[in-house]
């Protein structure tokens, strides 16, 4: 009986809002500096396992006057609280499946399209965005996202502002 080895190949984009910078990385190398913290990273990584699942780490770093509010994925869906402010794993599941490590040709097996997350910064008061005369002028039971857009239909796991104040829908 011979064993199979597959390696599975990950691509990740992490932005993140007004507010705040990130740093991620498939292979846990912690931040040398703030240099390493932006508003947009890529990161790539493979590891040999099954069930395509592995997580990628995450840092976060407010910039003054806010704080971290969570992350959510490219369908608005918290994936991360904001319990922890260090070190985040953030969980991805790939389809792409090679039984090559990639040592020779391994930029080719990464999925065109990343996994998208993005972290959330909120002000740490919010009497910014309940001053905005859109919010002020719509009745107490408008709904916004937090880039200040209408939502018609909350999805459980998404904050909103709904009051002058955050919600997480459940």
């Amino acid at each position: 009986m011979t064993l199979e080895y597959l390696f599975y190949w990950y691509y990740v984009l992490l932005t993140a809002t007004v507010g705040g910078k990130v740093y991620a990385t498939g292979d846990w190398r912690l931040p040398q500096s703030t240099d390493d913290f932006g508003n947009r990273i890529e990161t790539r990584w493979n590891i040999a396992g099954t069930e395509g699942l592995s997580s990628c780490y995450v840092w976060v770093q407010p910039e003054n006057g806010y704080h971290f509010a969570g992350i959510v994925d490219e369908n608005n869906q918290q994936v991360c609280s904001a319990e922890k402010l260090s070190e985040i794993r953030l969980w991805c599941k790939t389809n792409s499946v090679q039984e090559e490590d990639g040592i020779v040709s391994g930029n080719d097996f990464y999925p065109a399209k990343p996994q998208t997350f993005t972290a959330v910064f909120l002000p740490d008061s919010l009497a910014g965005i309940a001053s905005t005369s859109m919010m002020e002028d719509c009745p107490k039971d408008v709904k916004f996202d937090l880039s200040g857009r209408k939502v018609t239909t909350p999805r459980g796991g998404q904050i909103v502002v709904w009051n002058k104040k955050k919600v997480l829908v459940k």
